[in-house]
């Protein structure tokens, strides 16, 4: 009987030792749980307050910004920028026009974007710009954004030169439309959309 009892008592034994290995267990899961959650969220509070800039499309952060009024202006207006870079800098070879445009800045803009875009093609106006061996430059004058409205209406300011071998004219490039927040992907980084584009002076001026 005796035997029996010391048995008992190890077996006893052995299951409030394994009792309190599982509690343990299950704390250390319950702890780490807790710590990832409030790490997981200090970083996505951190994340709202940063600001990037692309550059050779990615997002590179910059300083941290804490007034969220000026991360959606750093976004919004740099967007605008980006877009006008890519879709009005042009250089004398069809295959850069094309990837700048088709692969990069139509993503950036909505239909009004593409049909802009499928009208300059039907007008040959890219083909002349590399058979002419011309070169185009935006040079940004301001962008004004209103955000006292949504989406935002905006107005680019801006010129256009061109390098005609040796000579060098100019053109007004005066756009207008509206900017919202969209989903980030990996086409659209910054994560924004402009709407309802229209070209509303692309004259010649004299510089």
């Amino acid at each position: 009987m005796k035997h029996e009892y010391y048995v008992f008592n190890d077996i006893e034994r052995n299951q409030k030792r394994n009792r309190i290995l599982v509690y343990l267990a299950l704390g250390v899961v319950l702890i780490t749980v807790i710590v990832s959650m409030v790490l997981i969220h200090n970083a996505h509070k951190q994340a709202r307050f940063n600001a990037y800039v692309i550059q050779g499309g990615l997002r590179t952060p910059i300083e941290p910004i804490t007034n969220s009024r000026e991360q959606l202006t750093l976004l919004t207006e740099g967007h605008i920028r980006q877009f006008h870079e890519l879709f009005f800098s042009l250089e004398p070879d069809l295959d850069h026009i094309r990837d700048n445009i088709e692969k990069r800045a139509l993503y950036m803009v909505d239909n009004s974007g593409k049909r802009l875009y499928v009208r300059l093609v039907e007008k040959k106006y890219f083909h002349d710009v590399v058979m002419n061996d011309y070169r185009y430059l935006i040079e940004l004058d301001s962008v004004v954004v209103d955000y006292s409205k949504y989406p935002f209406p905006f107005t680019y300011y801006g010129k256009q030169s061109i390098e005609k071998g040796k000579n060098t004219t100019y053109r007004n490039l005066f756009t207008k439309g509206f900017i919202k927040e969209t989903g980030v992907t990996a086409n659209n980084l910054n994560g924004m959309k402009i709407m309802d584009f229209e070209v509303i002076d692309n004259s010649d001026v004299t510089k």
